[in-house]
């Protein structure tokens, strides 16, 4: 499947928000940067998260090492994020702090990740109306998505999804499985995309994934 689908070179911001943890977001932040730089794309990763997870996961990792990493940008990374060149990806914090909402008034796409719970969908949801708030306010509107995250085969993801569409949401129709690869990948430093075919599941994912936000 992969080197079948391949992203068109994109310059702007792509911002991981939700109002809650434990979604994904990071792991959805650090796999789509390795996916895109090696789909040949300029990435430029900015850690605005006060956890610095992101940060951690790359860290002096070699099999990352030709991705640029703005770390501690937690006050500053709407004005570093529009500074970069080629495609930028902003992990933000857990939870709708002043610098979220920056990110969120800058951001060419927000992507948000939401686990099946109904707990997580109403999160979900939240930040999807947080977000087409902040739109109105601007001239050229974010395109915000949705992508579930950690799903397994239960009839609540389905469940979930549906609930959500109903509700108005742009829900990908990707999911990101809960795969082991994901905790290996930050383990090891590295991502699906560059742990060969023990990783496969997931880097398919990932790559659809980030064909699908660009759409």
């Amino acid at each position: 499947m992969r080197g079948s689908m391949a992203t068109k070179h994109f310059k702007g911001i792509i911002a991981l928000i939700t109002i809650k943890g434990g979604a994904g977001k990071t792991t959805l932040a650090a796999c789509l940067g390795a996916e895109f730089r090696k789909q040949g794309q300029e990435v430029t990763m900015i850690d605005a998260d006060p956890q610095q997870s992101l940060a951690a996961w790359y860290g002096d990792s070699e099999p990352l090492s030709n991705i640029t990493l703005i770390a501690n940008a937690e006050n500053t990374a709407a004005v570093i994020a529009q500074q970069q060149p080629g495609l930028v990806i902003v992990d933000t914090a857990g939870f709708a702090n002043k610098t979220t909402i920056e990110i969120a008034q800058i951001a060419d796409v927000v992507l948000i990740p939401c686990r099946s719970s109904g707990i997580d969908a109403r999160q979900a949801l939240q930040t999807v109306a947080l977000c087409n708030e902040i739109n109105k306010e601007r001239s050229s509107p974010a395109k915000i998505k949705v992508v579930m995250t950690a799903t397994n085969r239960s009839a609540i993801v389905r469940h979930v999804r549906n609930e959500m569409i109903a509700a108005g949401a742009d829900v990908l129709g990707c999911e990101i499985g809960q795969r082991t690869s994901y905790p290996e990948a930050e383990l090891s430093g590295s991502a699906p995309c560059l742990m060969g075919k023990t990783a496969q599941k997931a880097a398919d994912e990932i790559q659809t994934l980030s064909i699908e936000i660009l759409r």
